[in-house]
């Protein structure tokens, strides 16, 4: 597996979600820019759907133009009104978005309205080996797809602040100082690497992550 990394990881490039708002850039949208404070607490979700149908748009604008209506760079003004509409249809209920394939079958709802329809790929056992997560996120990145990430629950103090929250991520590696892949993720409107070794393999049986992408 290690050889497969290896040799692929210099195939793809770190995607970038930028959005620039007066002399900041952020990467990825933020919950906390929905003008409602409910849905600031509940809009991870909504937020990764949107980082997702933007980036298409942005990378495959013959196929995926429509997903994002705003021409030019991403604009913080012009992304928080693509997360309000994103919203109407990535609904989270009481108790957030809770499921991979409800938030696929939303996604859907979105992007048929356009016209388009994108296939959910899922990687939702949470029994799954790390090696098959790895194989998953390489096969979107290498596609030049971003991946949403779903951490239910999580054990581990220092990650506590991801655990139920979806994020998106934009690029996987194998640092060769301690042999181990870190992940890069958009959350809050910001960029942040994560140990994959721990988020995947220091859990309880009962806590749950799941993967999916859009092609």
């Amino acid at each position: 597996m290690d050889n497969f990394i290896t040799h692929t990881e210099a195939s793809f490039d770190e995607i970038q979600l930028l959005i620039y708002d007066a002399e900041n850039i952020h990467y990825g949208g933020n919950q906390y820019w929905f003008p409602s404070k409910m849905h600031q607490l509940s809009g991870c979700g909504p937020v990764a759907a949107a980082n997702i149908t933007s980036y298409l748009s942005q990378t495959f604008p013959d196929k995926f133009g429509n997903l994002y209506p705003y021409q030019g760079r991403f604009n913080k003004k012009d992304y928080v009104e693509h997360m309000i509409e994103i919203r109407k249809y990535v609904r989270p209920g009481m108790f957030g978005l809770t499921s991979a394939q409800q938030f696929s079958e939303n996604v859907l709802s979105s992007t048929n309205t356009k016209g388009i329809i994108l296939p959910p790929h899922m990687l939702a056992e949470r029994a799954a080996p790390m090696d098959d997560a790895i194989r998953f996120i390489v096969q979107a990145l290498y596609q030049k797809l971003s991946v949403g990430i779903l951490v239910l629950r999580h054990p581990i103090k220092e990650l506590e602040e991801y655990a139920w929250h979806w994020m998106t991520i934009t690029h996987l590696s194998l640092d060769p100082m301690d042999n181990k892949y870190y992940i890069s993720v958009s959350t809050y409107g910001e960029r942040r690497v994560m140990d994959l070794d721990l988020l995947w393999n220091h859990r309880r049986p009962q806590d749950i992550i799941r993967l999916v992408y859009f092609s």
